[in-house]
């Protein structure tokens, strides 16, 4: 098996043209859009509300609001990166043009990181929900609720059930995406209906330790540690699925800003309607014992409480339906993702074999594979919420880079979406990417970094074991492996998740942000030459679509 990365030489490639596996354009506007909020309203809507009020308490609201500003811009910055340039797997193909090999490889990896372990997650949030019915689902060890050997072949049917489902295509897959995003949207708000009607107590918000328990610093730990950047991002699903988007000039970035919009405002109204409806018993021991309670369901258990018994009876059917939802759309986003890394050269070509539904099988196959294998050691949804919501928006930190340089790169490109004030926008979502991956802690962060090097040390092996002959373009993805570094030491110095504090509370802040945008200034200076950017596209078929 020869696995190569692209050399950037047109006339080798034009010497030796192959066919490339073609993804069919066959997902609407409304189809596309539904794409995204059901990338975003899965197993979060049911838990991040709980363990963001744990971390921060009635100021989880904030979190909220910060969170979805984050990914508003981003989505601004993928919007206009996502109009331009509609590729399967953009995530990972958009960086590979304006930084070269290394850096598209390193954006695709981290994704594919996030992603792979997303569907799992999502199944382990079902049966989470689901063990309150049926006990031997899950159990707990360590404090933590796990799966037990009957849950894990549960799960198992589960992801099976997710993969049969995607490899029957993207149009089907859509069709019956938009009855499920409509339920998906339909039972959270009957849930804040329902819980602010009958028990809503303001008392809440200002009692047990105030509006704010845990200062500021609480705060921002919610937003990485609480579940919230990791329910908004779902937006990425919109970008994954481009290449397969009719008319996606026009529809990527609609999809994707109004996803992040309407979810926003949902999981604004869920963390009032949860807060306001904890009952006093359960804050006895303050807002950071209050999952001791409530773990496996926690607006379930509400609603039973307050006597709303059919409400009870729709959020624990919501609780199958929605993670299995997001869990449904990641196995197909995560294949795009090896797609795009197969188009880029750097995985085998194997990943871009399509079935007489021109779905990428082999893709969905081995990830399902992976997806088995994360399942042993899970130890539960709040656990790895961090570190998914870290490395996703690690991924993430790419757009903003790609946006800046492609605007020199490409100046002429056609730009359906061209968002005023792309570079400083740019500059901001990538600084309050560097801040994110700050507040979710060392003990989060050195595990997302091990994996990031990792990584690189993959692609440079692959390299070699293809000979060598093709460029890795390592200078232009310097810039990553600063700033990862960089925010390494600073969250072993910081004042998050395990780290020294040795950092001046609030002064981390400035560091972490002038710091980020430092790189971003590095990243930008370093990009690939314009005429070599311009030839990669004109060599990518997709890309053209």
């Amino acid at each position: 098996m020869s696995i190569t990365t692209n050399n950037h030489s047109p006339s080798s490639q034009c010497a030796n043209p192959q066919p490339t596996p073609a993804l069919q354009r066959q997902i609407g506007p409304v189809a596309l859009l539904f794409t995204g909020i059901t990338g975003i309203i899965g197993s979060g809507w049911l838990f991040a509300s709980l363990y963001a009020a744990q971390i921060a308490g009635p100021a989880a609201i904030i979190s909220w609001i910060i969170g979805g500003g984050v990914a508003l811009l981003l989505s601004l910055v993928y919007a206009e990166l996502g109009g331009m340039l509609p590729l399967a797997g953009a995530i990972a193909r958009i960086p590979y043009f304006s930084h070269g090999s290394m850096s598209g490889f390193m954006a695709g990896w981290l994704c594919w990181i996030a992603y792979v372990a997303t569907a799992p997650i999502e199944v382990t949030a079902v049966l989470q929900y689901t063990s309150n019915y049926l006990p031997w689902l899950t159990t707990l060890v360590d404090g933590n609720r796990v799966l037990t050997g009957h849950g894990l072949i549960v799960a198992t049917a589960l992801l099976l059930g997710f993969v049969i489902l995607n490899l029957a295509g993207v149009r089907w897959l859509a069709r019956a995406n938009l009855a499920v995003t409509s339920w998906k949207l339909a039972v959270p708000l009957l849930a804040v209906a329902g819980l602010i009607v009958f028990g809503f107590d303001r008392t809440n918000f200002t009692d047990h330790g105030g509006f704010m328990p845990t200062g500021a610093d609480g705060i921002f730990a919610a937003v990485a540690g609480g579940g919230v950047i990791f329910s908004l991002f779902g937006f990425r699903t919109v970008i994954d699925m481009a290449g397969e988007a009719s008319n996606p000039q026009r529809n990527v970035p609609l999809a994707m800003i109004g996803a992040v919009i309407i979810s926003l405002i949902i999981y604004v109204l869920l963390q009032i309607a949860f807060i306001g409806a904890v009952p006093s018993a359960h804050l006895a021991g303050g807002w950071t014992r209050l999952s001791e309670s409530v773990a496996d369901g926690p607006f379930a258990a509400f609603a039973t409480i307050l006597g709303l018994q059919g409400l009870a009876a729709l959020l624990y059917v919501d609780a199958i339906v929605s993670p299995a939802g997001t869990g449904i759309a990641y196995t197909g986003a995560t294949a795009r993702i090896n797609y795009a890394l197969a188009e880029n050269g750097q995985l085998p070509k194997l990943f871009m074999r399509l079935n007489a539904a021109a779905v990428p099988v082999w893709s969905i196959t081995i990830n399902f594979l992976v997806g088995l294998l994360l399942l042993l050691p899970l130890p539960g949804w709040s656990q790895l919420i961090g570190f998914i919501s870290s490395a996703a928006v690690l991924s993430l930190a790419f757009g903003p880079v790609s946006l800046a340089a492609l605007r020199h790169q490409l100046p002429n490109h056609p730009r359906p979406f061209r968002l005023r004030g792309g570079l400083t926008i740019s500059a901001i979502a990538f600084m309050l990417v560097g801040c994110i991956v700050y507040w979710a802690g060392w003990q989060t962060n050195w595990k997302v970094f091990a994996l990031a090097l990792s990584g690189g040390a993959l692609l440079i092996a692959l390299h070699y074991w293809g000979g060598g002959r093709e460029k890795l373009d390592l200078k232009q993805s310097l810039w990553f492996w600063l700033f990862i570094n960089g925010l390494g030491l600073l969250s072993l110095a910081g004042n998050y998740g395990g780290g020294l504090g040795l950092l001046p509370q609030y002064t981390d802040i400035a560091i972490v942000s002038a710091f980020s945008l430092g790189v971003f200034w590095i990243a930008i200076r370093d990009r690939l030459p314009d005429a070599e950017t311009q030839a990669l596209l004109k060599l990518a078929p997709s890309a053209a679509q």
